[in-house]
């Protein structure tokens, strides 16, 4: 959605737009580049435990960085500060990138003749080959990708992004046997997705039968995910790919599930401010500020504490 702008800059410059200081030359940047892989005349994020690999570095760049004592090299600049990564994205976002407008149709604003029985917000942006179901409400600010599909009974908040290729109210898989064999349970229920929301790409999120799903606000989901009918999951939490859980099970606020998490069973229960590593079968409801990692047993092994910072920080820096 975002595409890289031509620039150039000369240090003092950012530090002029930032209303920030800077250390070191008053170098020229006109890249952006990964640390580890940097070129000449680029700005370069650099993370506390990498400042080491600053010595490593021939070329001319920009660093943005928390820490203050830095290494005195001619070739770099720095910008400090507590949050480098806040300071360096919303630099990004705010100067040097531009949203392309090859792959959506429109923006909408309150109505439009293609979705006339949807109500929208302002200021919504609509990708290629979306389909909409009637009744459908969307907040203002809003992003749908591409082939997006959105079925009845959904209300989705302000700021949010549905990913290419998601589907908003899918029919859970479900059935009830009769003499004249299974016979596909309708779903009639309804979905709710609040504010800041992301849904990755090629995710699925179930209308329930009755009742609601619910997927609070800032909550980011990765892609290919499944969320089943009747799952609640809690604000600010983090879902990563490869997740499925089972109908009705409920996720708590400030959670990070790893890669490959299932849940097996809606009578489970996952506390606030949790952690469940990588591949794991969740086979019993966790408390609050727990951390499980285990495929086989579900052995709580300790405390979120400070390890649930490090966690959501280091989800922070593959980005």
């Amino acid at each position: 959605m975002y595409q890289l702008k031509q620039f150039e800059f000369h240090v003092s410059d950012i530090s002029t737009l930032l209303n920030m200081d800077f250390t070191g030359q008053d170098i020229v940047v006109n890249k952006v580049s990964r640390i580890g892989q940097e070129i000449d005349h680029s700005i370069i994020l650099c993370n506390p435990d990498q400042m080491d690999y600053l010595k490593k570095i021939n070329t001319e760049c920009l660093v943005f960085c928390c820490k203050k004592t830095v290494v005195n090299k001619k070739n770099l600049s720095y910008i400090i500060s507590p949050d480098p990564e806040i300071l360096f994205f919303r630099f990004i976002n705010d100067f040097l990138v531009n949203e392309t407008d090859y792959w959506y149709e429109g923006i909408i604003s309150v109505n439009s003749t293609k979705y006339p029985d949807v109500v929208f917000g302002y200021n919504v942006i609509i990708g290629k080959n979306v389909v909409i179901a009637p009744g459908t409400k969307i907040g203002n600010n809003s992003v749908i990708g591409n082939n997006v599909v959105i079925r009845s009974n959904v209300e989705i908040g302000n700021s949010c992004i549905i990913k290419d290729n998601s589907v908003i109210g899918s029919s859970g898989f479900g059935f009830i046997r009769t003499d004249d064999g299974l016979m596909q349970i309708p779903q009639i229920g309804f979905i709710k997705i609040g504010n800041d929301v992301i849904i990755g790409s090629c995710c699925s999120i179930e209308k329930p039968t009755m009742g609601h799903t619910i997927i609070n606000d800032n909550v980011k989901i990765d892609d290919l995910v499944q969320v089943g009918q009747n799952q609640e999951i809690g604000k600010n939490t983090i879902i990563t790919t490869g997740f499925k859980g089972e109908t009705g099970a409920k996720i708590g606020s400030d959670t990070f599930i790893g890669m490959g998490v299932t849940i097996i069973s809606g009578e489970i229960e996952i506390g606030n401010r949790c952690i469940i590593g990588a591949g794991t079968v969740v086979l019993k409801s966790v408390p609050d500020g727990k951390i499980v990692y285990s495929k086989q047993m579900n052995e709580i092994k300790g405390d979120s504490g400070e390890k649930i910072k490090e966690v959501f920080y280091n989800f922070k820096k593959t980005w």
